[in-house]
């Protein structure tokens, strides 16, 4: 089937749980608040099985409410120069802080994400360094003084970080009263509306037939008395079926005259050829190839 070109942007539809920016968004609040005699953690900590969309879900709910991000990667964490690491996170927190005060955005945050990979503990062949003690040392610090920081008055940035497993972390840090912990493990009903929205050529009713198929045929991780297929292998399987589809035009067309199809602008509608059969064909084939090890380790979060 040849695919119709078409200029027209199209929008890509993003499902936020409710519950997820329930959470995001409370913290925020809770953050703008100053005439409240609760103690308010700085600090927000969203953990949870890796490719279950934390970071995607957070971005689009702090984007939703109009949050200017200011992030930091849990790979920034470890650096060559001692304390460099340190002034990363300091820096970054800073810069927010003015943004607000110059007016440059209405609401920010500080997002680290992964940041068990940078400065988690991973037994005893692996040790602290100096960049992960002097982290931890600033990340206490803002979140005891966030109105304090290198000896000048800041406003006050709530900061959230990701991450796979909180306990290799510094515990004093993650302790209640400095972070706000929440873990994400999307329930059924869930999982079928974030599928959904990656194959909106989809009934829900067929989404969910998909999920119970895949995770019935296919050997997966568990996750307590669960085994299910994460949110990351359905993005992988659309970004095959992609790669099949967009081959197929080439193949037709030739890949010059693909290229200059491009460059002016128009694109084949890809999501024709997007069906139940095909796409439950094509995930079994693609947790069969191979190509997804990370998915298919039991019992491992």
């Amino acid at each position: 089937m040849t695919s119709p070109l078409k200029k027209t942007p199209k929008v890509t539809p993003v499902y936020i749980s409710p519950r997820f920016h329930q959470v995001v968004a409370l913290h925020v609040l809770k953050n703008m608040l100053v005439n409240i005699e609760a103690q308010v953690p700085l600090l927000l900590g969203i953990h949870g099985p890796t490719g279950e969309g934390k970071t995607f879900q957070i971005e689009n709910a702090l984007k939703a409410m109009g949050v200017k991000r200011f992030l930091i990667s849990g790979g920034q964490l470890d650096n060559s120069i001692a304390g460099e690491s340190a002034h990363i996170v300091r820096a970054t927190y800073i810069r927010a802080s003015e943004s607000l005060r110059g007016g440059e955005c209405s609401l920010a945050a500080v997002l680290i994400n992964d940041i068990d990979t940078g400065l988690g503990s991973w037994g005893e062949s692996v040790q602290y360094t100096v960049n992960q003690l002097t982290v931890f040392g600033e990340l206490m610090h803002l979140v005891d003084y966030p109105n304090a920081v290198e000896g000048h008055e800041t406003l006050r940035v709530p900061i959230i970080i990701t991450g796979n497993d909180f306990t290799k972390l510094y515990e004093p840090l993650v302790r209640a009263g400095r972070m706000t912990a929440f873990e994400w493990m999307p329930t059924l009903e869930e999982r079928v509306e974030l599928v959904n929205a990656i194959f909106p050529e989809l009934t829900p009713e067929e989404v969910l037939k998909l999920i119970h198929e895949l995770n019935q045929r296919v050997t997966v991780r568990s996750y307590g008395h669960a085994t299910v297929l994460p949110v990351a292998f359905y993005a992988h399987l659309r970004s095959n079926l992609l790669d099949e589809d967009l081959w197929g035009l080439v193949s037709r067309s030739g890949l010059n005259k693909t290229i200059d199809t491009l460059l002016r602008g128009y694109e084949p509608d890809l999501a024709l050829g997007i069906h139940y059969e095909r796409v439950l064909a094509k995930g079994l084939e693609l947790a069969a190839s191979g190509q997804l090890i990370n998915h298919f380790k039991n019992g491992e979060k």
